[in-house]
């Protein structure tokens, strides 16, 4: 028996008014990113791509385009390798105190963003480095690692252990059965994590604001024009990066769907 119709309505409802407060504040980005106005007050001026135009033909835009471009695929890079090791360890070691490793490894998910660049700053900083571009790589690739091992970990749990085995019967080697048994199946997984890693790592800003001085990112080049004085380019900015961020998201969900289909 389906549900009543006033239950699917009031979901649906519901779902409308939580979808409008996430999304309302990006599509009035997305209008004013159009508008000729120099200020975010209506009536709408004039359509105009100019502010998109300033966004692309300005130097610091673009240098921080490239750093975290740079940034996030090294980082994605880094992170899915780092964790598809640490991740096959997990599933396939026996020893005492898994558990407790298991949640040592994904305790950083919760902790703050803000703590976690205060306490590497200091960390670093103790050592005489100086804050680079270098360290935020670090940095993120620490912040984005808990999350790639916890996606693939559950992939690795779902590979029927007789697969490897029987290639060890056959004379293979453990080195040999991951790369020939486990890769292949986790293919749609890793590269899932490769793309979610980046995205996070494209997108992060407190860390690379903790862990920088005078070499920017994009999101923090759209801080720094926000609180020095408003400039409409941020809209445009912004709506590149939410376009940006949402198409690897669609991407990334089209291959866990892929995945559960397998």
């Amino acid at each position: 028996m389906g549900q009543p119709i006033w239950m699917r309505i009031t979901f649906a409802g519901f779902f409308a008014f939580i979808a409008g407060i996430i999304y309302l504040p990006i599509m009035v980005m997305v209008v004013f990113s159009f508008n000729s106005g120099r200020y975010q007050v209506m009536p709408f001026r004039n359509f105009t791509l100019h502010w998109y135009e300033r966004v692309f033909s300005d130097p610091q835009y673009l240098e921080g385009l490239t750093n975290s471009v740079t940034i996030a695929g090294l980082v994605s890079v880094t992170a899915t390798v780092t964790a598809f090791a640490c991740a096959y360890s997990l599933v396939n070691a026996r020893f005492w105190g898994k558990s407790a490793v298991v949640l040592f490894v994904l305790a950083p998910l919760a902790v703050p963003l803000v703590l976690i660049g205060i306490s590497l700053r200091l960390y670093f900083v103790s050592f005489g480095l100086e804050p680079s571009l270098e360290l935020v790589y670090i940095g993120q690739t620490l912040f984005v690692l808990p999350l790639a091992v916890l996606n693939l970990r559950n992939r690795i749990a779902q590979i029927p252990k007789s697969h490897e085995e029987a290639a060890w019967a056959l004379g293979a080697s453990r080195l040999r059965a991951i790369v020939e048994i486990v890769l292949p199946s986790c293919r749609f997984a890793l590269v899932a994590t490769l793309i979610i890693t980046f995205t996070f790592a494209f997108d992060e800003f407190v860390i690379a604001y903790f862990l920088t001085n005078f070499e920017i990112t994009l999101p923090i080049k759209i801080w720094t024009t926000l609180v020095t004085g408003f400039d409409p380019t941020i809209n445009a900015a912004g709506v590149c990066v939410f376009l940006f961020s949402m198409v690897l998201g669609v991407a990334t969900q089209v291959l866990f769907m892929r995945r559960e289909a397998q």
